[in-house]
């Protein structure tokens, strides 16, 4: 070997020591940030794998690499780099000190104590958690924006009256997810306060959906003044304070029995098999392999097959498509946005290539969440 090589050899190794050094730092400063990261997931009970951000990290970083060559191996370093980031994090989570304090968690629920909604709550999360009723739809949203509640419960669709426009609305304005969903037999009940009868009433209170329900019995009930209220329980409330036998509410047997209310009707909605769906919207965006089922909310050009366009990548691919609601976008004459429900996970390959194609026929495309499924079978 030739004195000029050594002294070429000697060069490249040093190059190397600055590169390795510069890595060094790097790593330093990346594992400081996976160990934020961790803090928050054990404080927002989450997992540490996300699969689905992971290979959005790995896809991002290999369409900077410029020798394509390197595809393999660039590849291979962030798999490893993720796997340890992993192992970092679940050493920190699991260990005594900084993140050992279990806290419960803090759900939001539409409504006030007694709603269908706490109800659902407590179907999903079981009684382990700190319940916080909150009155309008948007402020669950705001709370899970400022860090108020770790997730929220609130009702989207009904089996007889459809979807609850608002929250498809809210959906699309923050930048949340769903990542779970509750379905609940909703029996509605006419009540009053102890002593009173079907005579007494003049007003029946009721959530505008409640007072949809129940519609076939409240006909026969003409002289009845109905009045739209903000949730089912709240009625229920409302007619508990005022002690008045003229005032009636159409709400759940837990309400009545919670505001010691009499049931006068039972079962007084139309629809013996009446049932909400309740999602849960939290943070992030969670993928674990059981998530069945994905929503997204896509707009399209104005012009014929558009549309259509969108929609055949279902078909094509073997995807069951579940749902489909449009809701006008706002400032823009008879044009929609449309929310899309489908069977399947994000991480399944069809999948993948079915969401490129539709977001590349959609003029606005945001995925809303993927969870898992009540309705749906595992396949």
């Amino acid at each position: 070997m030739s004195k000029l090589d050594d002294f070429n050899i000697d060069n490249l190794r040093s190059e190397i020591d600055k590169i390795d050094s510069s890595l060094v730092s790097l790593f330093e400063k990346r594992m400081e940030v996976v160990l934020k990261v961790a803090e928050y997931k054990k404080n927002n009970h989450m997992e540490v794998l996300n699969k689905a951000r992971e290979e959005i990290v790995i896809k991002k970083n290999l369409d900077l690499v410029k020798n394509k060559n390197l595809f393999l191996e660039v590849e291979e370093f962030f798999k490893s780099v993720m796997e340890i980031s992993r192992g970092f994090q679940n050493k920190n989570l699991n260990r005594e000190g900084a993140f050992a304090t279990e806290k419960k968690l803090t759900v939001g629920f539409y409504g006030v104590t007694g709603s269908f909604s706490e109800q659902a709550l407590k179907g999903y999360f079981g009684e382990n958690v700190d319940a916080k009723a909150i009155s309008e739809f948007e402020d669950i949203f705001l709370q899970l924006k400022y860090g108020k509640i770790n997730y929220g419960v609130i009702p989207i669709e009904n089996s007889s009256t459809g979807a609850i426009s608002a929250v498809y609305d809210l959906l699309n304005k923050y930048n949340f997810y769903i990542t779970g969903e509750k379905y609940l037999k909703i029996s509605q009940n006419l009540m009053g306060i102890r002593g009173s009868t079907l005579d007494d009433i003049k007003e029946v209170y009721s959530h505008p959906q409640g007072l949809e329900q129940s519609m076939e019995f409240l006909k026969g009930y003409n002289q009845w003044k109905l009045v739209p209220y903000n949730s089912t329980a709240k009625s229920a409330q409302l007619v508990k304070d005022r002690q008045d036998k003229t005032l009636a509410a159409i709400a759940s047997a837990k309400a009545a029995e919670i505001y010691n209310l009499e049931i006068l009707q039972k079962n007084v909605n139309s629809n013996a098999t009446n049932m909400t769906r309740f999602v849960v919207i939290g943070k992030e965006l969670e993928s674990t392999s059981g998530n069945n089922k994905t929503s997204l909310v896509l707009s399209t050009t104005h012009k014929a097959g558009s549309l259509y366009h969108v929609l055949k990548h279902f078909e094509e691919n073997g995807i069951n498509l579940l749902k489909i609601e449009s809701r006008p976008i706002k400032d823009k004459p008879w044009e929609y946005f449309f929310y899309i429900d489908f069977h399947g996970n994000i991480d399944e390959d069809k999948i993948i290539s079915s969401i490129k194609l539709i977001k590349k026929n959609s003029r606005y495309f945001k995925i809303l969440g993927n969870y898992k499924s009540e309705m749906i079978d595992n396949e």
